[in-house]
């Protein structure tokens, strides 16, 4: 008579799970443009951001705000949500870990922040502005700025 052998194997991962949600816990994503990366684009930026007047001995020059990161963060922030909790999933399935999942909500952020450079077109650049630099789109010269937006997952210390 032959014999049955019956292996049990412990397929508890809670504890894993419980490393990696406290893996989520140990991270952030920040999103912008790093002084450490260039300062001459988080001067502009700044400037597009919250606007600026400039004053000079034959007046003053206006550059008005042209929100990009604000607006884009109040317009997205509900979509970032809803990948954040998709994304999750994977977490839960130990398909990825904390950083990766970060890491993925950065690049979308930053992809989301550049959209919205591009197609921003108000206010618009002063006739001057568009003659000088042969371009109507407010945020855009030589694409700068666009390529300067950058994620990077930072150690959570909140």
């Amino acid at each position: 008579m032959a014999g049955i052998t019956i292996r049990i194997t412990d397929t508890n991962k809670i504890p894993q799970l419980i490393k990696e949600i406290r893996e989520l816990r140990r991270y952030a994503v920040e999103v912008g443009v790093f002084g450490d990366d260039d300062s001459f684009y988080v001067m502009i930026a700044s400037v597009h951001e919250f606007g600026v007047t400039i004053q000079q001995e034959r007046g003053s020059i206006v550059i008005p705000e042209r929100s990009f990161m604000r607006t884009t963060f109040d317009e997205k922030k509900g979509e970032w949500f809803e990948f954040v909790k998709r994304q999750l999933n994977n977490v839960m399935d130990f398909k990825i870990d904390a950083q990766t999942l970060y890491a993925r909500l950065g690049a979308k952020m930053v992809g989301d922040i550049q959209e919205k450079i591009t197609d921003l077109d108000a206010p618009p650049n002063a006739p001057s502005t568009i003659s000088k630099k042969g371009s109507s789109n407010p945020l855009i010269d030589s694409g700068g700025l666009r390529r300067s937006i950058t994620f990077r997952v930072v150690p959570n210390n909140a």
